[in-house]
């Protein structure tokens, strides 16, 4: 057994390090969700509070590149707010992990879907068994699989190897289908089970894991990635601030009068004991 002292946590241990920030000053690294955005901004005007603070890492001295929360900065900027309240975390830190998001498509026909596919210039489209399309993009030997609701499985391709090359062509790609079609996102490349939770899904589009550089190169060049594939997971991420919106208008406040306001609030919601912390995944059922 070890007899290590174990250290008593640091503030920056137990507080998320919330911020109000210029919202000019967030990069986004992938597109905001039309689908997903519309219907928030409509929420935010109508709640008057900001619920869940976009997540972002710094870039430079100035500048935030968004981890998490590209439809919420949307929102903000469509809003017309001058700036934002956003929790920043050290991108290199364990406490942040990168996944990848897969689209489950719906409301769109299996044959339609895959037509759409086939008119984009220099897509090559190939069928194959799903092991085989899961180890080719492993591999990074295509830009992506789909699977449709016979569970075969179509590898996607184009002539292109750089980012911002391969980047373009997914953006065609998702672009056939997020307007045409309902998109969510999901985590297996099951058709079964993706129908368990969307029964009307015709298909799932695979994304290849990135590196947490790429994200970083994506936002600086403006080589923006299709909305809904990045996934990070934070290791105490801050939620349901209930954070009054006013505070982020031009109120007469300068940056730093605001995050002393910012900074009391939350002092006082850790004295009242309204500050709670899950170490175990959650599941909400209000978002």
């Amino acid at each position: 057994m070890s007899n290590a002292i174990q250290e008593e946590p640091t503030p920056r241990d137990i507080i998320p390090d919330l911020r109000i920030v210029p919202t000019a000053s967030l990069i986004p690294h992938e597109e905001h969700d039309p689908q997903r955005s519309a219907p928030l901004i409509e929420r935010i005007r109508a709640a008057g509070i900001w619920l869940n603070p976009p997540v972002v890492a710094p870039l430079d001295a100035e500048r935030y590149v968004i981890l998490d929360g590209a439809n919420r900065h949307h929102a903000a900027q469509a809003l017309g707010y001058p700036h934002i309240l956003v929790q920043v975390v050290n991108y290199e830190s364990d406490a942040v992990q990168l996944e990848t998001w897969h689209h489950v498509i719906s409301n769109i026909l299996w044959f339609e879907f895959l037509r759409n596919l086939r008119e984009i210039e220099a897509f090559h489209i190939e069928s194959c068994d799903l092991l085989s399309a899961r180890a080719a993009l492993a591999r990074r030997e295509v830009l992506a699989y789909t699977v449709l609701s016979d569970n075969r499985a179509y590898t996607l391709n184009a002539d292109v190897h750089s980012l911002s090359g391969r980047t373009t062509i997914l953006r065609e790609m998702v672009d056939t289908y997020k307007a045409r079609g309902t998109l969510n996102r999901i985590n297996t490349d099951s058709i079964s089970m993706a129908r368990r939770l969307y029964p009307d899904a015709v298909a799932i589009v695979v994304f290849p894991r990135y590196h947490p550089a790429e994200i970083m190169v994506a936002a600086r060049d403006g080589i923006h990635l299709p909305p809904g594939i990045s996934r990070h997971i934070i290791h105490g991420r801050a939620m349901r601030l209930n954070y009054p919106l006013s505070a982020l208008t031009e109120n007469g406040e300068t940056l730093a009068q605001k995050n002393e306001a910012l900074h009391r609030w939350i002092q006082q919601r850790m004295a009242e004991k309204r500050v709670r912390y899950y170490a175990e995944p959650t599941y909400l059922f209000d978002e």
